[in-house]
């Protein structure tokens, strides 16, 4: 049953809608689930901040480099007071696995196993990385799929982090009038 059910969603992927955010301008699904280092984390405990959720898995080579950005971006940018979180949903089956990511990365938020991949459907995530930035009225108001390069201007101006600074941080080289 499980291995029909990944087929099925492979199909789905292969249809081209792997890379549309459908939620893009609704109201975010809520959730309720417990972090990996066993705190409870909900939509909830957000509203009024930013919050952005990346939806990965550590045997996705692409979700290596997002999750490294994104820890760098948290370690930079967020201040006690700051107007924005980030939560890490993996979409694993192996909560070692996720751990020993973790570890190795010292990511700085929040990591939330997914196995059942009940957040990604609520989600309709297909493809993996995929961020989401939801506003502090809980509506999603960004998405993107894959790799940040060459969006880290958009995912900035949505957080209300200077891009410029934020692209150097990425890695991204900074040209004039950045």
């Amino acid at each position: 049953m499980w291995i029909t059910r990944q087929a099925k969603a492979l199909e789905r992927d292969l249809d081209g809608s792997a890379q549309k955010i459908v939620l893009l301008d609704k109201p975010a699904p809520d959730f309720h689930v417990t972090a990996i280092d066993g705190r409870a984390v909900s939509l909830s405990d957000y509203r009024g901040k930013k919050l952005v959720l990346v939806f990965w898995a550590s045997w996705n080579n692409v979700s290596h480099s997002e999750m490294l950005r994104l820890g760098m971006l948290y370690q930079r940018f967020h201040p006690a007071e700051s107007g924005f979180d980030i939560v890490g949903i993996a979409v694993d089956d192996d909560q070692a696995d996720v751990k020993k990511f973790a570890a190795d990365s010292k990511l700085p938020f929040p990591l939330v196993l997914d196995r059942r991949r009940e957040l990604a459907n609520a989600y309709q995530v297909r493809s993996l990385p995929t961020t989401l930035i939801i506003d502090d009225d809980g509506k999603v108001v960004y998405g993107s799929v894959g790799a940040a390069q060459g969006r880290q201007a958009d995912f900035a101006r949505h957080l209300g982090v200077g891009s410029g600074d934020f692209r150097m941080e990425m890695g991204a080289p900074r040209g004039r009038g950045n």
